[in-house]
């Protein structure tokens, strides 16, 4: 049929389509960010064509078999209400279910809560987002430093009991990728005790994930991410079981910008420790 719609995956010559469909969404992301999830997941990525045509994408990252992602869920809109978005999202949560996760994830808006409820998926918990500005300096804090690759290791040895899973494929892509800078707070001993990533985006900068063991390294990383930035526009995702990132980033004169819930499909068998979480990685990724 003419009209039928096709679901394929994503190749890299489907990165402009990515682009322009984020764009009509006005979201933030560049076109390193669908290069990192092709490079992450490149057999979880999905095309919906129509005669064709490209009208929609859905990406996918598995995280162990502990559970698995769901993120950039976009429809054109002059395709919209074509049951297009969903078969995009069965494209995706077969592809992670085929490979023995848990749990399938998402972080949902409140537009797309109303399709995720009809397909199985519960809420976990909210988020928010929040924009501000970074500040003119980086400010110097002992025992803070530059983390490389080669820092990986110490990174996920904090970093997967908080998030609730391995995310190292990640991980490395962010550390060996130029435009994004990682920061991580040492102990006396110098023991990792939190770390911060920023990266630019078309909107505003980044900053997250930020993972820290209390509010005092929170604080720490989060001036130095700010710092980072410079006077720049600033977006953070922050996890609402964290009060304490919630109260950091509103004391620092962000305000907020829209809301997500955290919902999940399955057995939410490792849910990590919101608690430690101040800024997440991205609503496309956890």
């Amino acid at each position: 049929m003419e009209n039928q719609t096709v679901i394929r995956r994503m190749t890299a010559s489907d990165v402009g389509l990515g682009m322009m469909l984020k764009d009509m969404a006005g979201w933030n992301q560049l076109r390193g960010d669908w290069e990192r999830l092709l490079a992450a997941e490149p057999d979880g990525c999905f095309v919906a064509e129509v005669a064709g045509t490209g009208v929609g994408t859905c990406t996918t990252i598995a995280y162990e078999r502990l559970f698995g992602w769901v993120g950039m869920v976009l429809v054109h809109p002059d395709y919209r209400r074509r049951g297009i978005g969903r078969a995009l999202l069965d494209a995706g949560i077969d592809h992670l279910e085929g490979l023995g996760v848990s749990a399938v994830k998402l972080d949902a808006t409140p537009m797309g809560k109303a399709l995720y409820d009809t397909m199985g998926f519960v809420d976990e918990y909210g988020l928010e987002r929040w924009l501000g500005r970074g500040l003119a300096s980086v400010k110097r804090v002992p025992g803070m430093r530059q983390l490389t690759i080669d820092d990986l290791g110490a990174i996920l040895a904090l970093d997967a009991a908080v998030f609730g899973a391995d995310r190292g494929r990640l991980l490395n892509l962010l550390l060996t990728d130029p435009s994004v800078r990682v920061a991580g707070r040492c102990t006396d001993e110098g023991e990792l005790s939190g770390y911060v990533a920023v990266r630019p985006g078309q909107k505003a900068a980044y900053l997250g994930p930020l993972v820290a063991e209390n509010a005092d390294v929170a604080t720490a990383l989060w001036e130095w991410g700010r710092g980072t930035v410079g006077d720049l526009p600033t977006f953070v995702d922050v996890l609402l079981p964290n009060r304490a990132a919630v109260e950091l980033v509103q004391s620092s004169g962000f305000e907020k910008q829209r809301e997500f819930i955290r919902m999940y499909r399955g057995r939410n068998t490792s849910p990590g420790r919101p608690e430690w979480q101040y800024a997440i990685l991205g609503p496309e990724v956890g």
